[in-house]
Parts: structure tokens; C-alpha cells; sequence
């Protein structure tokens, strides 16, 4: 697994900021990933992923299978990012004892 980038969740607001680098690009993309205070039903995303004012994907709430715990699954999408989905999960960063320190960890490879 590798981590395409960090956040930072504010505690209070359950907004985060940080960053994802991408190859090809010379500097990170900062992003935001903002509650979706939108939601009217579960197919709705929980989260929205934005970059300035561009939307960049979306993410859900999910329950793990194995332990039962809570974790975020994102969606990454832009044309001008990749020409396929980005899917990553959002997990305690390595090295991290703060849990609100948090990797974007790819899932496994995209398909084209």
C-alpha cells in the first residue's frame, strides 16, 4: 500500500486539509475534504473533496468487515489529475501517534 498524500482533521469541524502528490506534477495539490452537509440518503457521499473551488471526488463512511471500525473511502477524480478513478481509504499515518493525522492510502491499482 502507499500513501498518495496527508490530512489533517480538525476535531471540531470534521474537516481536513492537507495535501496529495501526484507524478508528473512538480508541487503536492492541497485538498480539502469537507462533511457533505448535503446528505439525504446513504448512496450520498459523506464527505466532499475539493481544491479551491474544483470538486475532486467524494467520500464515504464505511464499517470494516474484519475489525468493525470506521474508516473513510475515498474517490479521487479530476481529467486533469488521472483518466481513471483514484480510490483510497483514509487511515492513521505511518509513524503517527495523533489521530488526526491521517495517510490517503491507495487501495490497489486503478483501472483504465
Amino acid at each position: 500500500m502507499s500513501a498518495l498524500g496527508i490530512v489533517v482533521r480538525n476535531p471540531d469541524t470534521n474537516e481536513m486539509n492537507g495535501s496529495i502528490g501526484l507524478l508528473g506534477r512538480r508541487n503536492p495539490l492541497s485538498i480539502q475534504i469537507v462533511p457533505n452537509p448535503g446528505k439525504r440518503s446513504d448512496t450520498q457521499p459523506d464527505f466532499r473533496i475539493y481544491n479551491g473551488p474544483n470538486e475532486l471526488g467524494a467520500g464515504w463512511v464505511k464499517v470494516s468487515r474484519e475489525r468493525g471500525s470506521r474508516y473513510v473511502s475515498l474517490r479521487i477524480f479530476h481529467p486533469m489529475i488521472a483518466p481513471f478513478p483514484i480510490y483510497a481509504n483514509l487511515g492513521r499515518a505511518a509513524g503517527q501517534d495523533d489521530d488526526d493525522v491521517l495517510a490517503l492510502i491507495v487501495n490497489g491499482p486503478a483501472a483504465a
